[in-house]
């Protein structure tokens, strides 16, 4: 940067707030008056810019969607900037039959009164933390003298369009690769084994409304599944002697399993060159749906594995059930048969269960045969220790980690409840900045509304 236009900021600066430091309170204040310098600088450079761009005149007439709009002048407005409020004029055109164009906002994509750097850096923000908190970081940083405070009614919009773009943008990418066979760009490339680890977790929806006869408005509240997905590359931790999960992209949606998969077999499309011929580890708990489809998009080399800690989680039940909680025949056993599960020695296990299952009877022996046709239905996704020797991770935690962190530290906060177009974009949101690609994502929708 040029020195001399630094020392003349300094001086501005030394001129505003004067330079005093004693200690490190004075620092704390000085460094906090130089934020809110250079936001005040910013601004003024985004409102010079905006002067300098010019006002959108395209002559006394154009025409758009077969349609003749006249110029009737220009017009003022006030868009959110990064720094704050940017006022400014544009060409404003009329159609003597209806309609209106104003082609400056159109071109610069800031017809809902926000410009596109405003958007992501709130983004960025919102889409990691409550609004409230959100906002007031934002604040914070953006707007440290408290001007131009952006409304939590405004956040909720700009993440609802937002969230609405980015789903928009994987729609077309399903489209393009299922219909019209085109392929996708790769990125992150997974050159050894590839895991594709899926799982569901509720969350709290507004499903309905309705007014009272007083006209209090109701809302039908109730639980919908957010289907996530994280395709990962799989590593080995020498040091611990175990596989690990890493460098995670994830796919979430809030939609029928088949669609959902065509979600997953398009990031995994994006992570390899040919997903025909990549080793390809498929991890999850015992849920049917998802099972019944991962042959959709497995190969023939593909290996299905049962979330180890997910089928002891049964195996404790099981043991509840027949021994007591925290009994030592209760110790005994589950020790016993974790190790079987382990040693990968699970039809062992069954034949076993099935003798303590023929000397029970009534609800113990239906409880029994249950975990049976449980454990019988995934045995072949339970040889621990071949896929330990071949280097493979034998639990979910990814998955669950993702939704824990990736769902439920932003959308299952104590009293949330979200409406449903808040949640599905908020998802999308958070996937993107999961999957560190948030920016690049963003820029992508914004090419494709141009």
């Amino acid at each position: 940067m040029d020195s001399s236009f630094v020392a003349q900021a300094v001086r501005l600066y030394k001129e505003r707030y004067g330079l005093e430091v004693r200690n490190s309170g004075d620092l704390l204040r000085a460094q906090r008056h130089l934020l809110e310098f250079v936001v005040g600088v910013g601004r003024e450079i985004e409102q010079q810019l905006f002067a300098e761009i010019g006002k959108g005149y395209e002559g006394p007439r154009l025409e758009k969607e077969g349609k003749e709009h006249r110029f009737v002048g220009y017009r003022s407005n006030r868009v959110q900037g990064l720094f704050g409020l940017i006022r400014y004029q544009r060409a404003y055109y009329a159609c003597r039959g209806g309609g209106t164009v104003i082609p400056l906002d159109e071109r610069l994509g800031i017809e809902k009164q926000h410009t596109p750097a405003m958007q992501y850096f709130l983004a960025s923000f919102t889409g990691r933390d409550p609004y409230g908190e959100s906002l007031g970081r934002f604040h914070e940083i953006f707007r440290p003298e408290g001007r131009d405070l952006v409304s939590m009614r405004k956040a909720l919009d700009m993440d609802y369009e937002l969230g609405e773009r980015l789903e928009g943008k994987r729609q077309q990418e399903i489209r393009d690769v299922f219909e019209e066979q085109k392929s996708i760009a790769t990125e992150r490339l997974i050159e050894a084994t590839m895991a594709v680890s899926i799982d569901a977790t509720k969350l709290r929806e507004k499903l309905g409304e309705s007014t009272t006869a007083r006209g209090k408005t109701t809302y039908e509240i109730g639980f919908r599944d957010a289907k996530i997905a994280a395709i990962s590359e799989v590593g080995w931790d020498k040091k611990r002697k175990e596989a690990r999960c890493r460098d995670s992209s994830y796919v979430t949606g809030i939609e029928h399993a088949d669609e959902f998969f065509r979600r997953i077999w398009l990031e995994m499309m994006r992570r390899c060159r040919d997903p025909g011929r990549m080793r390809i580890v498929f991890l999850a708990d015992g849920a049917e749906w998802i099972w019944d489809r991962i042959p959709t998009i497995a190969n023939a080399d593909s290996i299905c594995i049962l979330d180890f800690y997910h089928a002891c989680e049964h195996l404790s039940e099981l043991c509840k059930e027949l021994y007591g909680e925290g009994t030592a025949e209760y110790g005994k056993h589950f020790s016993r048969w974790r190790q079987k599960f382990y040693d990968g020695r699970v039809a062992a296990f069954l034949v076993e269960l099935k003798g303590i299952r023929d000397t029970l009877t009534g609800s113990k022996r239906d409880i029994v045969q249950g975990q049976m046709k449980y454990f019988g239905a995934n045995k072949d996704r339970m040889h621990y220790d071949r896929y330990i020797a071949m280097h493979l991770p034998i639990g979910s935690g990814t998955i669950e980690s993702g939704c824990k962190n990736v769902i439920g530290a932003r959308m299952k906060r104590s009293g949330m409840t979200w409406s449903p177009p808040g949640a599905d974009g908020m998802l999308q949101i958070r996937a993107s900045l999961a999957s560190n690609r948030l920016l690049a994502d963003f820029q992508a929708t914004l090419a494709q509304a141009a």
